[in-house]
């Protein structure tokens, strides 16, 4: 070939290969071998996400798939030959990667997870794929480009890794396409060849004869595979996926593409087995069952209310839904939905259990014909009755707002008052009862139009009270000078205590010590924070010094000043 005439763009292409060549011959700049670093930490990270990512949706499938094993069976099926064929394309890529590293670092695994070269101490599974988290940065070699280039390409080149990995990329993108559908075939990536589309799509890019499509393989109705461009050309595999990507290429940049690789093909899985679950339902309604329902405020009402209820085909909203309906047996009334699917229902009748039955008009979206969806249900109008209780305990408390509920009543016409409290409504039945005084009940007493309904007594009790605690000190007492000194007060919390709202403060407490003189000595303090005096003995203590907090005073809600009965005894550790 060497007297053979060049054509000027064979020329220009030996000019390019000359100069890349040189720029090879040279060291490659730190700048970049760390910028490759930076990719390929970030690619291994996003490998890791997807992997768990797609263990969620398997699992999620799986869900689907013990619900209902006759309708997704097909489906799983599909899913979990997907899984492994990944599994093995994966594994392969993976330990590709490691033999590639290994070989040119001339290190054994042991040996690699002693140095850093491996982050991880072991081979880390994922639902059964591997996983060699190799840190680049470590890797000596990782501007080499003649071995890399050897393994992949081959020496001489042609019978490398790199052709073998191609091959095994085609047949895996093959069963991405055999399970998504060949209208999806150019948003799969992962192509390998040279030319990828249907027929048409070859002639037109490449101009080539029909003769030479032919010749290649077929994917459904597409093609894939090398067209010489140039059929004159000096050397066929400059035109191929692994020259382009492997030749004189360092093995730094081989150990981030193929990383880039793997994360091409989780992304082709997670999108596929993703389309897997949706094919699942995608000739269902939009929920799995459809049917007419009922939804009341309430089944029992008393006798001068109004039953209100919502008549809807669940999970469906429709515009043009209509319904008709028949109380009691009586005669049939059409209503129209309120634009959202939903039928409004208001029944103002008379003491007595109440039924109505009704038929629901909706669009079926496969037929496109109405159909009818029947539903029923019944409430009951009960006469006046009336209940009151405490929503937190059968207790309340002085000094606070304590919430009750009260119900009942003709019509909703309530009226309540209380002896020895104060009532606030705060709602529909709802209202804050807080005691006036120190009495040791309060009576609630409730009436409708003017009739009274009856009334509760509560029992009055006193706040209790909170507990003392300092900051950073563990459950044995213990603490370090620095911590104590960080907390730097007494503070109050009140446990297992049901109401919202109730707050202590600290107004004062006793520090005793004993100095190292051996004499006893105590420390009065105002509020609840620590006073220059006693910053400066904790400032000075020794490890083993104790200290007692006592005669802890607080002052809460309400305005009433304790002493706790409970001590705090603090030592330095």
């Amino acid at each position: 070939m060497s007297g053979a005439k060049e054509t000027p763009r064979q020329k220009m292409i030996g000019m390019m290969y000359l100069v890349y060549t040189a720029l090879l011959a040279m060291n490659v700049s730190k700048d970049i071998l760390g910028a490759f670093d930076t990719v390929n930490t970030g690619v291994q990270e996003t490998n890791i996400t997807l992997m768990q990512q797609i263990a969620q949706k398997y699992t999620t499938f799986e869900e689907q798939y013990n619900l209902d094993k006759e309708k997704v069976g097909p489906y799983w099926e599909e899913a979990q030959q997907l899984r492994e064929k990944t599994n093995e394309i994966i594994n392969y890529i993976e330990a590709m990667k490691w033999d590639l590293v290994s070989r040119i670092e001339e290190k054994d695994y042991a040996t690699a997870v002693n140095d850093g070269l491996l982050k991880t101490p072991d081979t880390t599974q994922y639902n059964g794929r591997l996983l060699y988290n190799i840190n680049t940065s470590k890797i000596k070699s990782r501007d080499n480009y003649n071995k890399p280039t050897e393994y992949m390409m081959g020496n001489p080149e042609g019978n490398g890794r790199a052709f073998e990995l191609s091959e095994k990329i085609r047949e895996y993108r093959h069963e991405i396409v055999k399970l998504t559908g060949f209208e999806h075939i150019h948003e799969i990536g992962l192509v390998t060849d040279s030319v990828y589309g249907s027929r048409d799509y070859v002639l037109q890019q490449t101009g080539v004869h029909e003769s030479a499509v032919a010749k290649l393989p077929v994917e459904g109705e597409y093609y894939g595979g090398r067209i010489d461009y140039a059929p004159d050309a000096a050397d066929a595999l400059q035109k191929g996926w692994e020259y382009n990507n492997f030749h004189h290429t360092v093995l730094i940049a081989d150990v981030t593409l193929l990383n880039k690789l793997i994360s091409e093909i989780e992304t082709a899985e997670l999108n596929t087995v993703s389309q897997l679950a949706q094919a699942v339902h995608a000739d269902d309604y939009t929920f799995d069952e459809v049917g007419a329902k009922v939804f009341a405020e309430s089944n029992y009402i008393l006798s001068g209310q109004t039953y209100r209820a919502q008549a809807m085909v669940t999970a469906w909203q429709n515009t043009q839904t209509t319904a008709r309906i028949r109380l009691d047996g009586g005669p049939e009334k059409e209503y129209s939905s309120d634009g959202q699917g939903v039928i409004n229902l208001d029944y103002n009748v008379g003491i007595g259990t109440h039924k109505y039955t009704g038929v629901i008009k909706m669009r079926n979206p496969k037929t496109n014909e109405l159909e009818d969806y029947t539903f029923e249900n019944s409430f009951t109008v009960a006469p006046p009755a009336v209940s009151v209780s405490a929503t937190k305990m059968n207790v309340v408390y002085a000094g606070i707002d304590n919430p009750i509920a009260i119900g009942g009543g003709v019509g909703g016409e309530i009226s309540a008052t209380a002896t020895g409290a104060t009532l606030n409504r705060t709602g529909n039945g709802t209202y804050n009862l807080r005691v006036n005084g120190n009495p040791s009940e309060v009576v609630v007493h409730v009436s409708s139009q003017g009739s009274s309904l009856g009334n509760m007594k509560f029992r009055v009790k006193e706040l209790p009270k909170p507990t003392a605690k300092i900051d950073n000190v563990g459950a044995d007492g213990k603490v370090t000078k620095s911590a104590l000194l960080a907390a730097n007060m007494v503070r109050a919390e009140m446990k297992d205590f049901d109401f919202e709202g109730v707050k202590y403060d600290v107004v004062g407490y006793t520090v005793k010590y004993r100095t190292k003189a051996g004499t006893t000595k105590e420390e009065k303090v105002s509020g609840s924070k620590f006073n220059e005096t006693l910053k400066g003995v904790f400032n000075s203590a020794n490890v083993g010094d104790i200290y007692v907090f006592t005669a802890i005073r607080v002052k809460g809600n309400d305005n009433k000043e304790k002493v706790l009965d409970t001590q705090i005894a603090v030592e330095i550790k």
